[in-house]
């Protein structure tokens, strides 16, 4: 589970909850104290267990209801199963070619017919995740150095 799954899960399905994420750690608040920046639960990112994440039952509200707390709970059991790496969206880059011309910036894009094409607009450039330029390298392991040097970050 990605920490946005899980943000919107807990914001999206409980009405006494609040998550949010700040400063690389989850914070888990009573809706009705979150703008204080209480909090009850605090889980660092790159935790494994449940020992190493904060409890602050001062900061639980007496209004949130069970369920809401009982959601809550098994959302961060579901983020604690996934490996660490794993929790963070995949960045994504296009790829800009090293010579621009002028003022115009060069991208390349893979056409549906499986060629690389320029487009002169970042707009019109296809965006790549990371898993996709490593599978790009490992297919043609040639032209890594070019996709290493042309990868700009979205």
């Amino acid at each position: 589970m990605k920490i946005k799954e899980a943000i919107k899960i807990i914001n999206g399905t409980t009405s006494t909850v609040s998550a949010k994420y700040l400063n690389n750690a989850l914070r888990i608040s009573s809706k009705n104290t979150e703008i204080y920046g209480d909090w009850f639960l605090k889980m660092p990112m790159n935790v494994i267990s449940w020992e190493s994440i904060r409890k602050e039952w001062g900061g639980l509200s007496p209004n949130i209801k069970a369920k809401d707390l009982a959601r809550v709970m098994d959302v961060i059991q579901q983020l604690l199963d996934t490996p660490v790496k794993e929790r963070f969206p995949e960045k994504k880059y296009r790829l800009r070619w090293i010579d621009d011309q002028g003022h115009y910036k060069n991208y390349l894009n893979l056409n549906s017919n499986g060629a690389w094409v320029f487009v002169d607009d970042e707009i019109d450039a296809e965006i790549f995740t990371e898993s996709e330029l490593e599978q790009f390298k490992k297919d043609n392991p040639r032209f890594a150095p070019a996709i290493d040097a042309m990868k700009e970050e979205v």
